[in-house]
């Protein structure tokens, strides 16, 4: 087994938060911000990753693939983020429409072992343990 751990840092800088992935800096707003929300960048890893995977996939068996582009919407009912009622605060519903050019027969499978191995795909459709260890300093 091998372990992968991922690392980002993130501060708050007046309305915003400026996150830090390796050397890029992200700028990360509210809804209503000029900045992309964290919805959204959840939604740019979920659909990147699974272009990725299909890329990988398809490298890994010898298929091959003119292109692969997509689209991803997540629905979200902005009551719960709002403490209101037993609405999740998160998104409820996320949907991908994917088009993919390739002349091979295997493409099908590829697509279907995608779905299963697509990293995002699974961190979104599974339970995730999540600790969170707060820290107060004055």
């Amino acid at each position: 087994m091998t372990i992968v751990t991922f690392t980002a840092e993130g501060r708050l800088e007046g309305d915003k938060v400026i996150v830090n992935l390796s050397d890029i800096e992200l700028k990360i707003g509210m809804l209503g911000s000029e900045y992309p929300t964290p919805e959204e960048f959840c939604l740019a890893s979920a659909i990147s990753c699974i272009i990725l995977t299909v890329y990988y996939i398809a490298k890994e068996k010898g298929v091959s693939i003119i292109s692969i582009e997509g689209y991803i919407e997540g629905k979200m009912d902005t009551s719960g983020f709002q403490g209101k009622g037993d609405i999740p605060p998160g998104l409820q519903e996320v949907n991908y429409e994917l088009v993919v050019r390739s002349q091979d027969d295997r493409i099908n499978d590829i697509l279907q072992e995608a779905e299963r191995r697509c990293p995002m795909r699974d961190t979104l459709t599974r339970n995730v343990k999540v600790n969170i260890k707060w820290k107060i300093k004055s």
